[in-house]
């Protein structure tokens, strides 16, 4: 008896004993996020904004531009020197101005565009000058064209995201050739090999493209080949700006590409130009898996978050090609409160 009743005790026992798990523990998945925006002018109307303070421009939307890379075009060369480029267009901001994008979260900086020139070679080779020695990535222009063309990784725990900056646009001078400094053209016939060996180097490649036609509501042909080669030879994302307008965004071969996102810190006195959009990407090994847009009004140089109404106009920009509606597991709008 005494024996059965030591069995018996040492079942319930192991009966109430915990089951240990011997199952392996799944790490988190590595996301990496994204900001972006279209184009950034730093003097003018903006530097007479941030004459109250480097944040003041962006004040507003600051919380909205947070995230791991925030990547905006600057559309200005940083010089005090130079001479203009005949254009009916020139800027050019003092080097000190980098602390507005500074004081907003900018980590990253496309200066493949058409103003990046606008004083000439010398202002070029200044811009490049006073990025580097603020310590700032950017992409799409260099010394050579191997330097304009080199993508930008950035890694974060086994994720690695390239960035690519191109632009079809004029002045033809600006072009980064083999020995001679400028920004990386989107030549069609170097286009699909630079993008390919760009892939070869990291999980997610995000391309920043500048061109279009100023104003137009539709891309251009020139948009459409260039967005469609970069997304063929292996590209995730297509990042477009110069229109200064929202354009539409287009669902190629299952990736988003987003032909204009209009204007940040850039004033003009088109109203059709103050509504604009910030795309907020979630970026993981398999691509691109969420993109949220943001609907803000540039409001004179202090972007804010735009109103019901605003947000409607820039809902129906971006819903041009139908995408919106196509993808919704992909493209979230985010509707203002």
């Amino acid at each position: 008896m005494e024996v059965l009743a030591l069995l018996l005790a040492a079942c319930a026992a192991a009966a109430a004993a915990p089951e240990i798990s011997t199952a392996s523990v799944t790490a988190p998945e590595t996301t990496i996020t994204l900001s972006a925006v279209g184009d950034i002018r730093l003097d003018g109307p903006i530097a007479a904004v941030a004459k109250e303070g480097a944040g003041a421009p962006t004040k507003a939307v600051k919380s909205l531009l947070d995230a791991d890379i925030v990547l905006g075009n600057l559309e200005t060369p940083l010089t005090k020197r130079g001479a203009k480029t005949a254009k009916t267009w020139n800027f050019r901001a003092d080097p000190k101005l980098l602390k507005i994008v500074k004081a907003a979260g900018f980590n990253l900086l496309n200066i493949a565009n058409n103003h990046v020139w606008d004083y000439g070679q010398e202002g070029f080779l200044d811009t490049l000058k006073a990025l580097e020695t603020g310590g700032w990535d950017f992409i799409g222009g260099g010394r050579d064209r191997a330097s304009a063309e080199k993508v930008r990784l950035v890694e974060f725990e086994g994720l690695t995201v390239g960035f690519l900056g191109m632009t079809s646009t004029h002045p033809e001078q600006g072009w980064a050739k083999a020995k001679k400094p400028g920004v990386f053209y989107s030549d069609f016939g170097r286009l699909n090999d630079t993008v390919k060996r760009a892939k070869k180097e990291c999980d997610v490649l995000v391309v920043s493209f500048h061109g279009g036609t100023e104003l137009a509501d539709d891309p251009n042909d020139i948009q459409k080949a260039a967005a469609h080669a970069v997304i063929d030879a292996g590209a995730d994302l297509f990042l477009g700006h110069h229109p200064h307008v929202i354009q539409g965004v287009e669902i190629y071969k299952g990736k988003a590409i987003l032909y204009s996102l209009g204007n940040f810190l850039f004033v003009s006195p088109t109203p059709a130009t103050r509504p604009s959009v910030i795309v907020r990407a979630t970026l993981a090994k398999d691509g691109v898996r969420r993109l949220d847009l943001v609907p803000i009004d540039t409001n004179w140089g202090r972007p804010k978050p735009a109103s019901a109404e605003v947000a409607a106009t820039i809902r129906s920009a971006l819903d041009r090609m139908g995408a919106l509606g196509a993808r919704p597991d992909l493209l979230h709008f985010s509707t203002p409160p």
